[in-house]
């Protein structure tokens, strides 16, 4: 009779503890920004006060669960606790998976662009303008590969930026190798430079080719390049939005592609795989002008009389 009180007594006694146990790991805490910060020497007893009421009954089923899951540590960092219950936010916290964000270096973005990037990012900005890195090439502009990268809470921007740059130099040292013999670039300096700016001209990834021919075929003749991008990049970060008279005429902008002879000093933008690829593979093409004919779209001419046409049929000359 006695083995039978006992036994039943277990089963209320654990009927009364299961049930509020998966309470308590079932739980989901509010937090108005969703995240929470676990600090270095913090005890997981303080951790446990920012996400529950610290009472008697909280903290014995916090024991007993770290006993179950054989927890001994929670690792330092930012975690992401929005709609997650306290299991898998201790799963989160023993395991490290702290929150991931991104910075996007965004294809035809310029260095401008890149520092409001890291400005608004979670990174540790040990680096200013790019000004951190270690450079394979003379300047640093249209010097980052255009991704979307991935990182910790207060990652060194130097080392998310150092790398995006390494992985740039590679794959543009290897498209160099295969560049036909009639191209006329010297050099990977002057593929970014050309790379930046039909990354800024084209409309489509098709026409790049074409377009990159157009300026090769300028270069070869030593013809100017007339780039009207090249304009707007040496008039930044202070630009209006508006090409006038006066800064095609402008002699004092060293990117004003209307006054110098070749390639401007630097690129003017972070360049796509496809421009980089149409800079180096392209060769000088028929084609010495084109004018856009839609949003996404050029046309190309052989002669200035045919260009000058196409202008007056699209009403641009007005």
């Amino acid at each position: 009779m006695k083995i039978i009180i006992y036994i039943n007594l277990i089963i209320i006694f654990s009927i009364s503890i299961v049930g509020p146990y998966h309470a308590f790991i079932n739980f989901k805490p509010s937090n108005e920004n969703a995240y929470i910060y676990i600090e270095q020497g913090e005890s997981m007893r303080s951790t446990l006060d920012k996400l529950i009421q610290n009472n008697p009954l909280n903290s014995a089923f916090f024991k007993l669960f770290l006993n179950i899951e054989n927890i001994d540590s929670f690792q330092v960092g930012k975690y992401q606790i929005e709609d997650k219950n306290l299991k898998q936010i201790f799963f989160d916290f023993n395991q490290g998976l702290t929150k991931t964000h991104k910075l996007v270096i965004k294809e035809g973005a310029n260095i401008f662009d890149i520092q409001k990037a890291l400005e608004n990012s979670f990174l540790d900005i040990d680096c200013i303008n790019l000004d951190c890195l270690k450079m394979h090439t003379p300047f640093k502009e249209g010097a980052l590969y255009p991704d979307t990268y991935f990182y910790k809470d207060s990652m060194k921007a130097s080392s998310l930026l150092q790398a995006s740059h390494e992985r740039l130099f590679k794959k543009v040292s290897e498209l160099w190798i295969n560049k036909p013999l009639s191209n006329p670039l010297r050099n990977i300096n002057e593929a970014l430079i050309l790379a930046s700016i039909i990354e800024k001209e084209a409309g489509n990834n098709k026409e790049k080719i074409l377009i990159a021919g157009v300026f090769l075929k300028r270069i070869t003749l030593g013809m100017k390049l007339q780039a009207d991008p090249t304009i707007i990049y040496g008039l930044l970060p202070n630009f209006d939005g508006d090409i006038k008279k006066s800064d095609i005429l402008n002699k004092n902008n060293l990117y004003n592609t209307y006054m110098i002879k070749g390639l401007p000093p630097t690129p003017i933008s972070m360049s796509s795989v496809s421009s980089i690829e149409a800079a180096i593979y392209a060769e000088p093409g028929d084609y010495l002008f084109f004018v856009a004919d839609s949003k996404t779209s050029h046309y190309f001419s052989k002669t200035y009389d045919e260009h000058v046409a196409m202008i007056n049929t699209l009403g641009l000359n007005k």
